[in-house]
């Protein structure tokens, strides 16, 4: 139980240091939560994006890699792995993430997004237009359930 505990701990802290972004210690940190728990998805997720963010396409695609091992039912996992593809430029294999992560969560308004942005650098307007559509109404929906989880009391103070 405590090694989990350092594990958040040291998550909490990366976390506080990408919003900073001061990524390579947000990698460092995330690095330490993963030793007290090998098995944190999120922790592999985080030090993924912060290593995508600094240019490290390798060592993101071996976290996100690790991610759909522990669990390949990770929409998050997929979305993450199609933007590192679409960094190194395989387009074809960061459709393919797109559409495994919304075939795992079909209301992943993130991955809707990163496909209509894709869609759009190709010229592909058409179908832009539809997949706003979808986020759009995904995000009507979320605004929903929040306002009704704020007037039900719900929502953590």
């Amino acid at each position: 139980m405590a090694v989990h505990h350092m594990a958040i701990k040291m998550f909490d802290k990366g976390v506080a240091a990408y919003v900073r972004n001061k990524h390579t210690k947000s990698i460092q940190l995330f690095s330490r939560a993963l030793k007290y728990d090998p098995k944190f998805e999120l922790g592999y997720l985080s030090r993924g994006a912060a290593n995508l963010k600094l240019g490290n396409v390798k060592k993101a695609m071996n976290d996100f890699n690790h991610v759909i091992k522990l669990n390949p039912n990770s929409a998050r996992a997929y979305h993450f792995r199609g933007l590192t593809f679409e960094r190194r430029n395989d387009i074809a294999r960061a459709y393919q993430d797109f559409d495994r992560a919304l075939e795992i969560d079909p209301d992943y308004a993130a991955a809707y997004h990163s496909r209509n942005s894709l869609l759009s650098k190709e010229g592909h307007t058409d179908f832009s237009i539809e997949e706003l559509d979808i986020i759009n109404h995904l995000m009507a929906m979320r605004v929903s359930r929040f306002d009704e989880d704020e007037q039900s009391g719900d929502l953590a103070a």
